[in-house]
């Protein structure tokens, strides 16, 4: 039972996430924080309805459940470099803090887990120097919490934050330890990333409190079209979508983002890396390409003239100059293994992989999508796009949907049948695939994973998405219609796991 004036709030979240908006700075004291606004919200997402394309772009019905986003608004934020120490009182909180230590966004911490909790953190500061951060788990309310606050704030060093772990959902405790001076109270149930989003709201920069989402486009092998796809999705969610979009070609050496979109020359990546320690919106708004209304372009010279940037900081200070003035940010990795590019993978909101059906994808994404799972533990996992299945004539050279699926250990959201001749057109005439008339069962498709990517849920698309791309219906196991009645063979993977496909 909620005590008097307590309000509902979601899993390690402060009591008064919903009242009132936001709250005003308190002074900074001894011992004391900085409360910072938050975020506007958005209603949770809704559960979507089946799909089934019945040609050669097929959506998979299983992705038609939300994804578990929750109701932030902006993109996921890495907190600062700082160190941190955590005082529980109970395992389970204590083991809670230990999972999110191990999340991407607390890279640059340094955290340390203590249990006894508020005389334990007072004993233990009478001796040593405060951290910047320090979580403190207390079932105590009343007098004696605020008694024990105050013996703690005299111990602390100038500048440090405090967050407080309570056990009630009280509201005029929360507004009494905001003004205190307290950064935050969180309630349970708590959860790693619950906890990492509401620190990470306390080092917000006020000035710039907005941040926004952005998503990596990442080919399991060279030539799958992951470029290809990355710009027609930017151009379905600024165009049919209506959604203000940032595309960002980080191939500094071989990106097509200029040449597909009929620019003949362009430096924009180029530039920004070379003065990436003063990117600002001033200088993103020089040198990104208003393509339209609604979609801004950084393209890339494609020089080989000079040697590409490999530093790491640099390749973040783009992202995060980017996400800072646009909602929605794709950026369209080259086919590379290095600091940067694994970095930008960990830490964007989602990443897209793109394959095709053959035994050097599938090893390339069952690698990528373990990767991916470890580094990003409470992340939603990354959306696989299973391209030009269809290629082969005879079914059983091609490894089906189902077996690359298992093996992968992912269902893919979107498979695409294999047709060069209106994708090379497409680009020999420097149009998106949505304005060719050939490619009218591939809208509903991009539709429906733009939709993924702008609100966090799979929905079924507006088309019905009945007609086919090419003649030829595309069977599930990757074969035309015309196929699929002959006796099926042994595939590819089947031989490789020994059994009969």
């Amino acid at each position: 039972m909620m005590s008097p004036g307590a309000a509902p709030a979601h899993p390690g979240a402060h009591p008064g996430s919903n009242a009132g908006g936001p709250l005003a700075p308190q002074g900074a004291a001894q011992g004391t924080l900085r409360m910072q606004p938050q975020m506007p919200s958005r209603p949770a997402p809704q559960g979507g309805a089946q799909i089934d394309y019945p040609g050669l772009v097929e959506t998979n019905a299983a992705h038609d459940e939300p994804v578990g986003f929750d109701d932030r608004e902006g993109g996921e934020r890495a907190l600062p470099q700082l160190s941190i120490h955590a005082f529980c009182e109970r395992n389970e909180t204590a083991s809670c803090i230990n999972q999110m230590t191990r999340d991407w966004r607390m890279r640059r911490t340094n955290p340390k887990i203590y249990l006894g909790g508020l005389p334990a953190a007072i004993e233990f500061y009478h001796k040593e120097n405060t951290p910047g951060l320090v979580i403190i788990e207390s079932a105590l309310r009343g007098p004696e919490l605020f008694s024990q606050l105050e013996t703690l704030a005299s111990v602390c060093d100038e500048g440090t934050r405090v967050v407080i772990i309570g056990a009630l959902n009280d509201i005029r405790l929360y507004r009494q330890l905001m003004d205190k001076g307290v950064s935050d109270y969180l309630v349970p149930p708590l959860s790693p990333l619950g906890i990492i989003r509401s620190l990470s709201e306390i080092y917000t920069d006020p000035e710039q409190p907005f941040t926004g989402r952005a998503v990596a486009f990442f080919g399991a092998k060279g030539g799958v079209g992951s470029s290809t796809l990355a710009h027609n999705i930017a151009w379905t969610l600024s165009e049919r979508l209506m959604q203000e979009t940032a595309l960002v070609d980080l191939d500094s050496s071989w990106g097509t983002t200029a040449l597909d979109f009929a620019y003949d020359s362009a430096s924009g990546l180029e530039e920004a890396l070379a003065d990436a320690d003063r990117l600002d919106d001033t200088l993103m708004d020089r040198i990104m390409v208003r393509h339209t209304p609604r979609l801004s372009i950084l393209p890339a010279s494609s020089s080989l003239n000079t040697m590409p940037v490999t530093d790491s900081r640099s390749y973040e200070a783009i992202v995060s100059a980017v996400r800072s003035v646009s909602p929605l940010a794709l950026l369209d990795l080259p086919h590379v293994w290095n600091d940067w590019s694994t970095g930008i993978l960990t830490s964007v909101d989602d990443v897209v992989i793109t394959a095709a059906p053959d035994l050097a994808n599938l090893r390339n994404t069952k690698n990528l999508i373990d990767f991916l799972k470890a580094q990003r533990p409470h992340d939603a996992d990354p959306v696989l796009i299973l391209n030009q299945t269809g290629r082969c004539k005879a079914r059983e050279d091609e490894i089906s949907v189902e077996n690359f699926a298992g093996a992968v250990g992912l269902d893919p959201a979107l498979v695409i049948g294999f047709d060069p001749d209106t994708f090379i057109r497409a680009c020999n005439e420097g149009k998106m695939l949505p304005e060719m008339k050939a490619t009218e069962t591939l809208v509903p498709g991009l539709d429906y994973l733009a939709g993924r990517l702008r609100t966090g849920e799979f929905a079924a698309p507006s088309g019905s998405g009945g007609s086919r791309l090419k003649l030829g219906r595309l069977g599930r196991g990757g074969a035309s219609a015309s196929e699929e009645g002959k006796p099926k063979g042994k595939s590819l993977i089947a031989s490789l796991l020994g059994r009969k496909g």
